[in-house]
């Protein structure tokens, strides 16, 4: 009896550990050293960039019964890594993580802080603060506030994107507004 219980486990597990989506993972680092001068000697610091593209592979509907399938463009997810050592020993200091929005025609970038995010503006080659995300004690629930001081709810949707719904008092209806994730 315990044989076909393990049987039935080890099977169940194998089924569904094979319904895992296919992935192309592309990841390249690089590293940069920097020499700066603080005033009382030059400092030497690390700089490792990370960039990881995830694409989920997917096939041609016409293709659904044959063996050899085409495969069909689908969006690609972009997210950047940023680590610095500050004392060249073997371990870096500090770790930020930044993935890419769209709204508004403009790019954002959401950089990773302890309780939440940093919405950047990316203008130029230079990045503005626009606003801040602060995570609530629920599960993807956030409190967004951008620089013109307007706050609102918001969460991730399925997709990735990030959703705010502000409440209009003159109006007294809700609207919402949508960073979308940019993917090449």
């Amino acid at each position: 009896m315990k044989k076909i219980i393990y049987t039935c486990l080890f099977l169940f597990s194998c089924s569904i550990w094979a319904q895992e989506t296919p992935k192309n993972v592309s990841e390249e680092s690089t590293i940069k050293t920097v020499k700066t001068n603080n005033g009382s000697g030059i400092v030497e610091r690390k700089i490792k960039v990370t960039t990881r593209e995830e694409q989920d592979i997917e096939f041609a509907q016409k293709d659904e019964n044959k063996r050899d399938k085409d495969i069909v463009d689908s969006p690609v997810k972009v997210k950047k890594t940023i680590e610095i050592d500050n004392d060249m020993g073997s371990s870096y200091d500090s770790k930020t993580e930044i993935g890419y929005y769209e709204f508004n025609g403009r790019q954002y970038g959401f950089k990773k802080v302890d309780n939440g995010f940093s919405v950047l503006l990316n203008d130029h080659e230079t990045q503005k603060s626009y606003g801040n995300i602060v995570k609530f004690n629920r599960d993807n629930h956030y409190l967004f506030q951008n620089s013109n001081d307007d706050t609102g709810i918001g969460y991730f949707n399925e997709d990735g994107s990030f959703t705010i719904e502000y409440y209009d008092k003159d109006t007294r209806t809700v609207t919402s507004q949508e960073f979308i994730l940019i993917e090449k």
